[in-house]
C-alpha cells in the first residue's frame, strides 16, 4: 500500500496544506497531546521569594539551640554586621532598608490635631486670654 492509499482514510489523497502524511494524523482515541500542558514557568518575583523565604540553620550553633532562619534575615542580620564594622556602601543599604521597612507605627495610634486660629504674639495672648479678675477662693 503506498502512503495515501490507507483503506481507513478512505482513497489516496495529495499530501500538502490541510492533508498531512498518513503516519503523522492523531490515531483515533489517542490524545493529540499526552504529555499535557508543560507546567507554568515562575515569574522572577515568586523565584526571589522562594528563596529568600526558605529556612536555614547558621553554622556552629549548639546542639540544643538550632534556630532556623529565613535567608532573608540572614541577608539583613549580615548586613547590620557590616554596618556596624563600618562598611561604607552596607551602612547606606542598611540605612534605606531601615527607613522602607523599619519601625512600623501601629495603624490604631490615637492622633489629634491643634488648631491655631490665628497667630499672635505673647503680649496679645496674655492680654486676651489671662484671666481679668481673680478667683474667688484666691487669698494674698
Amino acid at each position: 500500500m503506498g502512503e495515501g492509499n490507507d483503506p481507513k482514510w478512505g482513497a489516496a489523497k495529495p499530501v500538502g496544506y490541510g492533508n498531512p502524511p498518513v503516519e503523522t494524523r492523531f490515531q483515533k482515541g489517542q490524545s493529540g497531546n499526552p504529555m499535557g500542558r508543560p507546567p507554568k514557568s515562575l515569574d522572577k518575583r515568586a523565584i526571589v521569594e522562594r528563596v529568600l523565604t526558605e529556612k536555614q540553620r547558621l553554622n556552629n550553633q549548639p546542639k540544643g539551640e538550632r534556630v532556623l532562619y529565613t535567608r532573608l534575615d540572614l541577608i539583613v542580620m549580615l548586613l547590620k554586621q557590616l554596618a556596624a564594622s563600618g562598611h561604607q556602601q552596607a551602612t547606606n543599604l542598611f540605612t534605606s532598608v531601615n527607613e522602607k521597612y523599619g519601625r512600623q507605627e501601629p495603624d490604631n495610634r490615637v492622633t489629634s490635631y491643634l488648631v491655631v486660629p490665628e497667630v499672635l504674639t505673647k503680649e496679645e495672648w496674655v492680654a486676651k486670654y489671662s484671666p481679668k479678675e481673680k478667683p474667688p477662693d484666691y487669698e494674698s
